[in-house]
């Protein structure tokens, strides 16, 4: 069933930041109005242009545009053009689904949103950043296919439950991942500061 990602870790992440997360950080209300719109769109369709989306497509594209409006020009520049090479890897893997399906040969959610975990990590060490590439990247992308597509006359919808399910897959394994980067980053810490304590009271 398309769709059972998503709403899973869309749900999961809505109760965290609602009733776990602490109420004085500062993205915490933010991120719960983002999550929960987000819910509340995705089953929407509509049409505009050669384009069939759901509605969920727009709320990414505001999130995109908030997030990224006060960006310094550099920062900017590095981040389209980061996001450019997540678009073309996710329109590529699709394109070549497409035409040879045999070499997929996990669930294709899972490799196509470990492609997009993967390049962000690669691409980006902030941990926002490496959360707007892969949104962007990733949404590009399905409007890029989608553009492709139509012009063979397929009918395919830009934003659909598959694409959130992918999106929400590889926004996971980025969370995950930072979670195990300041995991790591705290045990560090204090393995120097054990080290130090032991340096003076040898000294």
């Amino acid at each position: 069933m398309n769709g059972v990602y998503f709403y899973w870790l869309a749900w999961s992440g809505w109760v965290w930041v609602t009733f776990f997360m602490d109420k004085k950080h500062p993205y915490r209300r933010k991120w719960a109005v983002y999550l929960l719109t987000v819910i509340i769109a995705a089953p929407y369709k509509d049409d505009f242009l050669f384009f069939q989306f759901h509605l969920s497509a727009f709320v990414i594209a505001g999130f995109i545009f908030l997030e990224t409006r006060r960006k310094k020009t550099r920062t900017f520049l590095y981040l389209f053009l980061t996001s450019f090479i997540i678009m073309l890897a996710y329109t590529s893997f699709l394109m070549f689904e497409l035409f040879d399906p045999v070499w997929v040969l996990f669930d294709r959610k899972f490799m196509l949103g470990a492609v997009g975990f993967y390049l962000a990590i690669l691409l980006h060490n902030e941990k926002r950043d490496r959360m707007l590439a892969l949104i962007t990247g990733f949404l590009a992308g399905d409007f890029l296919f989608s553009a492709v597509l139509w012009k063979f006359h397929f009918p395919y919808e830009v934003a659909s439950m598959t694409f959130m399910d992918i999106l929400f897959i590889s926004s996971g394994m980025l969370i995950a991942w930072s979670a195990v980067e300041a995991l790591i980053s705290i045990m560090s810490k204090a393995t120097v500061k054990e080290a130090e304590g032991e340096e003076q009271k040898t000294s």
